[in-house]
Parts: structure tokens; sequence; C-alpha cells
């Protein structure tokens, strides 16, 4: 599990505890209980793995958030948000289909920022949507092993990192961070934010055998967001 010291990172490990797997956690930000993992360094990815050894799931939950009209962002902006999410992706995926053997899988987190676009979300929804492609060919690929591959796509999920970009888009509109809460919430269905564990218990499934035949499927969990 990697980016497991993040709000849905801890989410999804701790559902997966509950439901009896023995969940290796591993975050940048190492704490106790978390091994150190850069998901952007190839050399720490393939050590985590040796280091680890076999595996019958791996989720790739490390990533960042970025937020601005594309014009204002930066180059290193730009390759800082596509290192954390879709180099880190790439790696830690590159290893997994090297070591995973069959009847096993693979899940990203990706975002339903990666169905479609909208202005201060072009960076995000470009690396995103990378990810989820990513996902899906090698779903293609690993299927012949029997190796499923998915990617979960998350609406706004309650976690610090939410806060912090509610300030950040405020910033950029003059609103006040709880009044952006409630305009997002509005256009989502179900009219409210996901919490870091229903993120988890999706999680749960995909790895459970009622999933056995899900795989190279990008499945939104946004309260109908992307489909309103």
């Amino acid at each position: 599990m990697t980016g497991a010291a993040g709000g849905i990172g801890i989410g999804i490990s701790d559902a997966l505890e509950r439901h009896g797997a023995d969940v290796i956690r591993t975050d940048k930000r190492a704490t106790a209980g978390i091994l150190p993992l850069d998901v952007t360094d190839e050399q720490a990815v393939a050590a985590c793995f040796e280091a680890i050894g076999p595996v019958t799931d791996v989720i790739h939950s490390a990533g960042d958030l970025i937020v601005g009209p594309v014009a204002d962002t930066s180059l290193a902006e730009f390759q800082s948000a596509s290192d954390n999410n879709l180099l880190g992706a790439f790696l830690v995926g590159r290893e997994a289909a090297r070591r995973l053997g069959p009847d096993t899988s693979l899940t990203f987190i990706a975002s339903q920022a990666g169905f479609r676009a909208g202005a201060n979300w072009g960076i995000y929804c470009a690396v995103k949507s990378g990810v989820m492609r990513l996902s899906e060919a090698l779903a293609h690929e690993l299927g012949p092993k029997n190796i499923r591959v998915n990617s979960v796509c998350p609406g706004s999920v309650d976690t610090p990192m939410l806060d912090d970009v509610y300030s950040r888009l405020g910033t950029l509109s003059g609103e006040a961070p709880e009044a952006i809460r409630r305009r997002y919430n509005g256009v989502t269905p179900l009219r409210r934010n996901a919490t870091a564990a229903e993120i988890g218990d999706v999680c749960v499934f995909l790895v459970s055998p009622l999933a056995s035949y899900v795989s190279g499927a990008s499945i939104p969990v946004d309260g109908g967001e992307v489909s309103a």
C-alpha cells in the first residue's frame, strides 16, 4: 500500500485490515508502522518490492493535488504534479507487473478528475487521466496471467488535503473555503463529500474474490458527480 500516511491511504489501509488483510503500509512520510518509500525514486520502488517479497495485491494511493489555471502553472509545478502522480504510478505499476503472480490484483487510486477537465483542474485532470490509461493498458497486458488491474476514481473526499485545496481555490476566487465546499457539494447528486473509509470499502471489494471478473475498470466513487 503506497501513500498510506495520507487521508485516503489511511482509510484504505484501515478498511483492508478490518476485513482481515495483512497490510504493508508505505509512504514518503515514514512514521510508526509505515515503511519509507518515495514512489518517484526508481531504485527505491524496486528495493521496496524486493524487501517485502511476494504479495497478493498492490494498491497505489500515493499522489498529490494541484489546482490553478494552466497559464499560471510553472514548469516546476507541472513536473512535480506529473512526477508525484503519473511517474509514481508508472514505477509502482511496472514493478508490480514484473513481480505479481497469478490470481493477484493491482489497484490505482486515480480521480474522477480523470474523466473530464475543468477550470483550475487542468494539470491534475491530465495526470490522473494518464494514470487511468496506464491502468487500462496494464489490465490488457497482465490479464492473460490472471492479474486484475483497476482504477478507483474518488471525487471530493474529506481529508486534510481537500481542506488545503478549498483554501487554494478560495485564494484564486476570493470565496471562503466553506462556500467552495457547499458549491462543490451542490453539483454532487449525494450532496456531500465521501469519507476515506468509503474509498477503502471499494478497494476491499476489488481485492476480494467478489471482484474476480473485474479488470480494466475505472470506477468513479464520487457520489454521482461525474454523471451530473
